[in-house]
């Protein structure tokens, strides 16, 4: 009796764990990718806004509206009814044409919508500047909006002969006031993946600077990753994978338009970066032909200033740039340089438009490249060029995440933290450290930009208190015109992130070394999100004139 109850009961369990067995490979079979719904064999979490083409296609009303405050006055707003340059006019304040060298010239702008009516409120992003070709001249001034549909220009007569001055509509509010609305559901303007893989398994799921995920009710932290600053990724679905198996970042081929058909609206058309039409012409006299400069070499010249100086911080004359802060006392030749960054490490850290600065000063200086080869141009990874003779290396640092390096997975190791970079600087050192973020923040909420700047100047306060020889540099923002696409502004975040970098450094000018770029770009109309080779030239050498002896 006792052996067929053992019997049975050998069978019974037997069969429970054949059950089994077959229950675990149904549940295998149907969490497979053996069907991949994306290239190289990657699983893509279906319920996050998939691969969409950006210009092809938009949300549903319903979908993209729901629940926001700003999305019924948005609804609710003619596209027509913004601002519109072709209609708009700028004119001298008085009836004065003829202005003396060193003057201050005021000028009024009226905007106009598509309908050729009045405008009677502000909150455009507007931009001025003169330009006078036959010298070779330009400088950018200041606007006030008077939040009635009319702005003042302010300029200073910086040169003998007769400028132009010009205005644009650089973007309009209903256009911010749309991104607004898609920060306050999405978060994002463009996605950025991460990719989780083990065991021949891979999937590829949403990342945002705040943990509250779209279509994810369970997201991995990678702030830790992101060496303390926030950053969180959708977690992957697939049984195998947990969050220690993220392995890179990547900006999909394909991104989500989170903008509803009527938004759209807003961006066609010549209705992002406008050139008002009318311009005015006027008329400086004066015996010399640029007004005086300051005597005081940059070098010379307390750091505090390069923060306290106000538009114009300089102006453009025969291609040249003149400073109104310091005297540049170093010119634009590779000896200097390289006798000035003679057994010194230069950090050029940031996005592409540092690249640009790389690339300029390793050719100027003869540099050779000692890290791996640049296999493409869009170059987005940490690289050092040197002149073994003197001594002299510069390197280039990518910044962390958010950082957008394409379509294909880079990994985090190329994204060190800026902070980690200056933390990492001996005491003894002599090293010149130029720091920029700015674009790549652009697709996120100011907050973004501020958390990370915030970060940024706990450690340069360290540096410069423990490492008297180091020169702490930091790059300002930069005007540019937009792409022309749904989604694309110009540089509408220009002054507001000048103001946090401005608030995040107060207690450091005397330490740190601004470099404004505003009014380069702004009077060069620089076009590309780049930064244009005068502007880049201009600004090196301003910064080599204030760091070097001579």
């Amino acid at each position: 009796m006792k052996t067929q109850t053992a019997f049975h009961f050998v069978v019974t369990l037997g069969l429970f764990t054949v059950c089994l067995l077959l229950l675990a490979l149904h549940v295998r079979q149907s969490t497979s990718l053996s069907k991949p719904d994306v290239k190289e064999e990657v699983r893509r979490s279906s319920d996050w806004q998939g691969p969409m083409s950006v210009d092809g296609k938009t949300l549903s009303e319903l979908k993209a509206v729901k629940g926001n405050p700003l999305a019924s006055a948005i609804a609710q707003t003619d596209p027509k009814s913004c601002s519109y340059a072709p209609y708009s006019n700028i004119q001298l304040a008085s009836s004065k044409t003829d202005f003396k060298l060193g003057d201050t010239i005021s000028v009024k702008i009226q905007l106009f919508d598509e309908y050729k009516r009045r405008k009677t409120t502000g909150g455009d992003n507007v931009r001025i500047w003169m330009s006078e070709k036959s010298k070779e001249a330009r400088a950018a001034g200041v606007v006030t909006d008077n939040k009635d549909g009319t702005y003042i220009g302010t300029l200073k007569a910086l040169w003998a002969g007769s400028p132009k001055i010009e205005a644009s509509i650089a973007s309009r509010k209903e256009n911010v006031d749309i991104f607004y609305r898609v920060y306050h559901d999405f978060y994002t303007l463009r996605n950025l993946s991460a990719m989780f893989e083990s065991d021949g398994v891979k999937e590829e799921t949403l990342c945002l600077p705040v943990p509250n995920i779209r279509g994810f009710t369970n997201v991995c932290n990678l702030t830790a990753e992101n060496y303390g600053l926030p950053w969180y990724c959708g977690k992957p679905s697939h049984r195998k994978l947990l969050c220690h198996d993220f392995t890179g970042l990547r900006e999909p081929d394909k991104q989500p338009s989170l903008f509803t058909s009527h938004e759209a609206n807003f961006f066609k058309g010549n209705r992002l970066h406008q050139t008002i039409s009318t311009a005015v012409q006027i008329k400086v006299s004066s015996d010399q032909e640029i007004v005086s400069l300051p005597s005081v070499p940059c070098n010379r010249t307390p750091l505090r200033k390069s923060w306290e100086a106000s538009t114009p911080v300089g102006f453009f004359y025969k291609n040249s740039w003149k400073s109104l802060t310091c005297t540049n006392t170093i010119p634009d030749d590779s000896k200097i340089y390289k006798k000035c960054l003679k057994n010194r490490r230069f950090w050029i850290h940031g996005d592409s438009s540092s690249r640009s600065w790389f690339n300029v000063l390793t050719k100027r200086l003869g540099l050779k490249l000692v890290t791996e080869e640049w296999d493409h141009s869009k170059w987005h990874k940490p690289a050092v060029t040197m002149d073994k003779n003197w001594n002299i290396s510069l390197m280039l640092v990518p910044h962390e995440y958010p950082f957008y390096h394409g379509y294909t997975f880079n990994k985090l190791a190329y994204n060190r933290a800026t902070h980690a970079y200056l933390d990492d600087i001996p005491n003894n050192s002599n090293d010149i450290f130029v720091i920029h973020i700015y674009l790549h923040f652009n697709p996120f909420p100011p907050e973004v930009f501020k958390t990370h700047m915030q970060r940024i100047v706990r450690s340069v306060k360290s540096l410069v208190a423990r490492a008297p020889g180091v020169k702490v540099a930091i790059r300002g923002t930069h005007a540019f015109k937009g792409r022309g696409k749904i989604g694309f502004l110009d540089d509408c975040w220009m002054y507001p992130y000048d103001a946090i970098q401005r608030e995040a450094f107060k207690g450091l000018e005397n330490n740190v070394l601004f470099l404004n770029n505003v009014d380069l770009t702004v009077a060069t109309e620089n076009d590309d999100q780049h930064p244009n080779p005068l502007a880049v030239d201009s600004l090196i050498n301003h910064l080599m004139g204030s760091v070097c002896e001579g």
